[in-house]
């Protein structure tokens, strides 16, 4: 018999976590490299090729006051499915473009297709959990994705810099890694929810407005990595993956602040709001680092990020002492 709720210990939760690993997996392996992937292709610099993280982030705010309609609208599990095949397509379309118009209109596609995926994933996480054990799952999910960007950081930048032609199969390896995470969320049982009514367009399921400065502490911090990231392929490799790995020593604190500033029907906006920072703060500080590719230039900007972090660090904690709505 199937049961829609379940504990995190589940296979069902288990296998969305995996899912969303695989995600982040196989888009961290090739974030990195695209600059130097493309200009070879291209035959252009690779500091021609940094508006690509723009239109990403143009994609996923796009998209953003979509998701709460399109998780009332279709099943959440489809979403999640066709999104991340979208990304995977999106992706491979990337190997056969021959000019950066077509670059910049698959660029797009793919951050509004990654922003469908997470967040329909997000959404399956906590729907499909006990009530009480929700805030873990939050957490547990958070984890996961810092694992998967790690994992994808690594095997890209390590395969690059150790193995010869590594550059034509990369991309069919991180394709692999999305088919495997729609598959697993294919997989998952989601009980079916008759359509609501909710609107087209709104924040719900992308951004709690409530949560604004601890995000914009989260866009600094998520410079870091961001900044870091395109020298991926280089002997500075340790750099980026020292900065996920602070990532993921945040991610604790991090949701358990946004989770208490979110009321009970609100976490999965919560945590998608945190993720959006986030995200952000990776994209632009790889379209700095990749428009300069000079790496004192990356250490003094990601000082700069750091130190404006910990300068919003206590206002944001005065602002969540006072606004938050659980304890």
């Amino acid at each position: 018999m199937k049961h829609s709720v379940n504990n995190i210990s589940s296979s069902s939760f288990c296998r969305i976590c995996l899912a969303a690993l695989f995600l982040h997996a196989g888009l961290f392996m090739l974030i990195p490299l695209l600059p130097m992937l493309l200009s070879w292709q291209l035959g252009i610099a690779q500091e021609e090729t940094a508006p690509l993280y723009l239109y990403i982030l143009v994609g996923l705010l796009a998209v953003g006051p979509l998701h709460a309609w399109l998780a009332d609208a279709y099943k959440r599990k489809y979403v999640a499915v066709l999104a991340t095949l979208g990304l995977m397509g999106s992706f491979l379309g990337m190997l056969w473009i021959e000019s950066l118009v077509t670059l910049w209109a698959l660029g797009s596609f793919c951050g509004a297709f990654y922003g469908m995926a997470i967040s329909a994933l997000i959404t399956i996480s906590i729907d499909i959990v006990n009530s009480g054990q929700r805030t873990a799952a939050n957490k547990a999910l958070a984890y996961v994705l810092c694992i998967g960007a790690f994992l994808g950081v690594a095997v890209g930048g390590v395969s690059s810099l150790l193995v010869y032609g590594s550059d034509a199969w990369l991309p069919y390896v991180a394709a692999s890694c999305l088919m495997l995470s729609a598959l697993l969320s294919q997989s998952v049982y989601v009980a079916f929810r008759a359509p609501i009514g909710v609107s087209v367009f709104g924040l719900d399921r992308f951004f709690l407005p409530r949560t604004w400065l601890p995000t914009l502490v989260m866009l600094f911090i998520g410079l870091i990595p961001g900044l870091y990231l395109p020298w991926v392929a280089s002997s500075q490799i340790l750099f980026p993956l020292l900065s996920i790995l602070l990532l993921a020593l945040l991610v604790h604190p991090a949701i358990t602040i946004y989770v208490k500033l979110a009321e009970h029907c609100q976490r999965a906006t919560s945590v998608s709001s945190c993720l959006l920072g986030v995200l952000m703060g990776i994209l632009l500080g790889a379209c700095l680092s990749t428009t300069y590719l000079c790496m004192e230039c990356t250490h003094a900007m990601a000082a700069m990020a750091l130190g404006a972090a910990l300068i919003c660090l206590p206002f944001a904690y005065r602002y969540y002492l006072k606004h938050k709505v659980r304890e």
